[in-house]
């Protein structure tokens, strides 16, 4: 691990543009935070679909610069107006990152929380638990990320492939004329995306051909091959139109991919269908089934253990670096507090007993920092804001959950290692893994002293997913700091738009969530059918489970489940030790194929491969444009299908009927048509 000097491009970048004076202005805070709840809605249908979901910096800071640049040339500065620069666009795509990325509790813990029947049967009861819990988790992890500045955005030399691509577009957008025509050339293609997969996904609704096609169930019908047919209408090898899953395919590396689908064909084309005629297996979906249960059931363990192990061995390979990382991150912390402390003493004090150290830290500054003392975040701002967010945790911990203080304190002080993994994880490969080893976290709850086997469940569940959200987001922070320091930006400007962008996150995390729950039951309630695949939400709910009561597994799938432990970390091992890393991707990824026998819906994968296809094709004959136009125009898919989710969930909220055009609905045995 080397130590970083000031990165010159950074100092650089802002000579080919005007001095900005004002960095954030309430237009961008306020327009980054509304484009990142449109992603957020977008998130949730995606998270509770397939457990994934997609940073909102790069979709606020093109659709912001369309926006703002735009609002800047027609309105005077008093209403909106005035010059927009790389700067403020940075402090809105902030913003947006803050309000599109946080509710990923929503997405697992806090569906398994009903799942087990610790909340109320009504969702509407909860929202103020909601509220107070979601805003612990937002602040907590906001305010806890600022010391981690200075070890990972200043001294680190690391790659923050995501960050360092917003940064170099942002520049780009604002650099020349074409730069500004680019520009609103990517909005546009960004606004077709949108428009149309906001469309079709709506018409969907109401048109069944639209939601899903049966081509398997169709040609085993003309052929009188029953296991073509079943392949469909059982085990849902179906083809789903559906803009989110081609944005994301466009988005995700082909490996990935590949393995995600490889995880769907062994699970439920394989070896599910295998045991389900052999006797073996009573189903193929669903839980509490008699025997050795259902496919669904039995492959929930074996993913679990590829997704947990592949990412525990991938940071034990890494071990030095995290070693090294968390010492650091430590490090800072303490001469912060120790800075804080001598300030507040010679504030109190005439004689200044402290300045050698003063002007070390002022020298360290000098050298590391090129943003000017006066546009650093204050210490006294985040440190009394961490100690305001660790006791109002405890409070409404201990208040509306009834979970101990001492516990809500141990889950805020397992944020502090979590965020430094995940923040060098997503450094080096920007991957966030704090969420597949939360479930670790989970580990150090399972036997904590509780009245009855509710309430520790509920402790597990909720310290964990306190950990893992708080850590997410001081994860998320970090990375919108790493590209204000490449643009130059003004770290308080972007601390502040985190500020506005936490309001707008948890009031539209809890109002989307409580949403969906009222629309589609099953999200909240086990049910037999679902239109979502809760992978994510699943794997907290029976982990819970078998770490609190001990719940019965078949023989043979906690066999799979070790083999499948060992298999992962043996391939982890092999690839870094032997494989020369340009031939990594011929060995499968094990999270993608774990998380793909969590999600009982092939269709998923089937439907990403699919866009990968046409993404290879659309490469192969425009070069140019796929590689101008292939993020926005994901981006515009993904974020067009969670407004319409929005509006189906209304739709079946007001008993509006769907599926009114049945065409290509398949049939059962029995002839009657099932939509």
């Amino acid at each position: 691990m080397t130590e970083a000097k000031t990165d010159s491009r950074t100092i650089q970048s802002s000579e080919s543009f005007f001095e900005e004076e004002r960095e954030f202005t309430w237009r961008s805070a306020i327009i980054g935070s509304l484009l990142g709840c449109v992603v957020a809605a977008s998130n949730l249908y995606l998270g509770l679909k397939i457990g994934w979901t997609f940073g909102a910096s790069l979709f606020g800071a093109i659709f912001t610069f369309a926006i703002v640049k735009s609002m800047s040339q027609v309105l005077p500065t008093a209403f909106g107006g005035g010059y927009f620069g790389p700067k403020e666009n940075c402090t809105a795509q902030t913003a947006a990152s803050t309000a599109g990325g946080f509710n990923v509790g929503f997405i697992t813990c806090i569906p398994a929380l009903y799942r087990l029947g610790l909340m109320s049967d009504n969702v509407i009861d909860d929202v103020g638990a909601l509220l107070m819990w979601a805003t612990c988790a937002a602040f907590y992890g906001m305010f806890f990320a600022i010391p981690l500045r200075t070890y990972f955005v200043l001294k680190q030399d690391l790659p923050f492939p995501s960050p360092r691509a917003t940064a170099e577009s942002i520049k780009a957008l604002h650099e020349t004329i074409t730069g500004e025509k680019d520009a609103m050339k990517k909005a546009k293609v960004m606004a077709a995306g949108f428009l149309l997969s906001f469309v079709v996904v709506l018409l969907a609704y109401w048109l069944y051909f639209l939601d899903k096609i049966h081509i398997i169930f169709w040609i085993g019908s003309a052929v009188g091959s029953t296991r073509m047919m079943n392949a469909d209408r059982i085990w849902r090898w179906q083809l789903e139109p559906n803009f989110a899953f081609f944005g994301a395919g466009l988005m995700t590396p082909p490996h990935t991919l590949v393995s995600f689908l490889l995880g769907a064909v062994i699970a439920y084309g394989i070896a599910g269908p295998l045991m389900v005629e052999s006797g073996y297996l009573v189903a193929a979906y669903g839980f509490g089934k008699a025997g050795n249960g259902s496919a669904q059931a039995w492959f929930i363990w074996p993913g679990i253990s590829l997704m947990l192990f592949t990412s525990l061995t991938e940071l034990a390979v890494h071990w030095r670096s995290f070693k090294n990382a968390l010492m650091d991150g430590c490090e800072v912390l303490r001469s912060r507090l120790i800075q804080l402390r001598h300030h507040l003493g010679r504030s109190n004090s005439s004689i200044d007993c402290n300045k050698p150290m003063q002007e070390t830290n002022d020298k360290l500054h000098e050298n590391l920092d090129p943003v000017p003392a006066e546009k650093q975040i204050p210490a006294l701002w985040w440190i009394s804001g961490l100690i305001f967010s660790i006791i109002l945790t405890c409070c409404v911990m201990n208040f509306w959950f009834h979970i101990p203080v001492y516990q809500s304190l141990l889950a805020v002080i397992l944020a502090f290692p979590l965020s430094i993994i995940g923040v060098q994880c997503a450094g080096e490969t920007d991957i966030n893994p704090v969420s597949t080893l939360a479930k670790v976290v989970q580990l150090a709850f399972c036997r904590m002293p509780a009245p009855t086997l509710q309430d520790l469940q509920r402790s597990n569940l909720l310290s964990a997913c306190v950990t893992s959200s708080a850590a997410n987001q001081s994860v998320d922070m970090v990375q919108d700091l790493k590209a204000g320091h490449i643009i130059g930006a003004s770290p308080r400007s972007q601390f502040l738009s985190q500020l506005v962008g936490s309001f707008f996150a948890v009031g539209v995390s809890v109002s989307l969530f409580v949403l969906y729950a009222k629309a589609y039951p099953c999200i909240i309630q086990p049910m037999e059918q679902c239109q979502f695949g809760m992978s994510a939400a699943l794997g907290w709910e029976n982990l819970t489970k078998i770490l609190t009561t001990g719940s019965p597994i078949p023989i043979g799938s906690i066999i799979c489940t070790i083999v499948c432990g060992v298999l992962s970390i043996i391939t982890v091992i092999f690839r870094h030790k032997f494989v020369p890393e340009k031939y990594w991707w011929m060995i499968p990824n094990f999270n993608a194929v774990g998380i793909a026998f969590i999600t009982p819906q092939p269709a998923i994968p089937t439907a990403m491969c699919l866009s990968l296809l046409i993404s290879m094709i659309w490469k192969r004959v425009d070069f140019a444009s796929y590689e101008h136009y292939r993020t926005v125009l994901a981006a515009g898919w993904i974020a067009g299908v969670g407004i319409a989710g929005i509006c189906k969930a209304a739709f079946q909220i007001g008993g509006i009927p769907e599926h009114v055009v049945t065409w290509n609905c398949p049939y059962d045995e029995k002839g009657v048509y099932i939509c």
